[in-house]
């Protein structure tokens, strides 16, 4: 049983107010990149504090799940202001100038910083990358996010997917031979995210060439899960779009059921998709519950 906290984490009030004031020349970058240390050591220490297996630093610089990845690279760029699925948030959709872009540059520590520990790191999958660009998921994966994955020092890479599982006409083949494009580096793991995976799942997305698979509990039914499922299993079962706080004890009796009754044999609870959603305060919260459903699983299997 493991605990992980992937995707993009709240700024702090004293980071959204930074920020904010720098953008209407209030403040310095100097005392905004001091704001972000806080917020970074401040996430740290949560994460220790609730016995999470690996470590991430929220992507605090992330303007959302794409835009450093889009300024690293060539023939791909920010284009129009989108809404993001059925929230209040926006992003820059990526915009495609050429039929193959390429990563010019890896990221730099602005975007993944040094951490103390085993580290977990979240990128866009291929698919999410692609999306409204004309580029095929595999270019984009052999091409931009290869190179990139590559690059990084990491336990787990999290390919978020927010996009596939709302996409009725797409399969999971769509999927495979972009996925296998970014074998042979750091393990994998695939997060459908704020969706209904059940139609992936009968389509064979177990199947798929990652290390592991991320399916959000508050969307899909438990019973939807392949009995035997034979990889790591990303059980969003945090709601990150609610701020009603989970009790541990329930979330460790549905990893139980995840056991019993669907032989996943393993299992690592986490939030359905970006935290950032939250508030920090509750955010901080929200994972502090889940260390202690890691722990209530494991004193019960004991």
């Amino acid at each position: 049983m493991q605990a992980l906290a992937p995707g993009i984490y709240p700024r702090s009030e004293r980071l959204v107010q930074a920020t904010r004031d720098l953008d209407r020349g209030r403040t310095s970058q100097e005392a905004v990149d001091e704001q972000v240390e806080r917020d970074l050591a401040e996430l740290v220490s949560v994460q220790q504090e609730a016995g999470l297996d690996l470590l991430t630093d929220g992507m605090l610089r992330w303007q959302d799940l794409f835009r450093p990845i889009l300024e690293a690279s060539e023939g791909v760029e920010t284009g129009a202001l989108t809404r993001f699925l059925d929230t209040n948030t926006f992003y820059r959709a990526p915009h495609a100038t050429t039929a193959t872009p390429k990563l010019s540059a890896a990221l730099d520590e602005r975007y993944v910083a040094p951490l103390p520990g085993p580290r977990l790191v979240t990128l866009p999958s291929p698919f999410a990358l692609s999306q409204g660009t004309g580029v095929p998921a595999h270019t984009i994966a052999e091409n931009v996010l290869k190179p990139l994955v590559d690059a990084l020092d990491a336990e787990l890479v999290v390919l978020a997917e927010p996009f596939f599982g709302r996409e009725e006409a797409t399969s999971v083949s769509e999927l495979e031979q972009a996925l296998g494009a970014l074998a042979g580096g750091p393990r994998l793991a695939l997060q459908l995210t704020f969706c209904d995976a059940r139609e992936p799942l009968e389509q064979g997305l177990a199947e798929l060439p990652v290390d592991a698979i991320g399916i959000d509990f508050y969307g899909t039914h438990l019973s939807d899960v392949p009995k035997g499922f034979d990889k790591l299993l990303l059980a969003g079962v945090i709601d990150a779009r609610s701020s009603t706080l989970e009790d541990p004890r329930e979330l460790a009796l549905f990893a139980d059921r995840l056991h019993n009754e669907r032989q996943v044999e393993q299992v690592a609870l986490v939030p359905n998709g970006d935290l950032q959603f939250v508030s920090e305060r509750i955010a901080r919260e929200k994972l502090l519950r889940l260390g202690k459903a890691k722990i209530a699983t494991v004193e019960a299997a004991a």
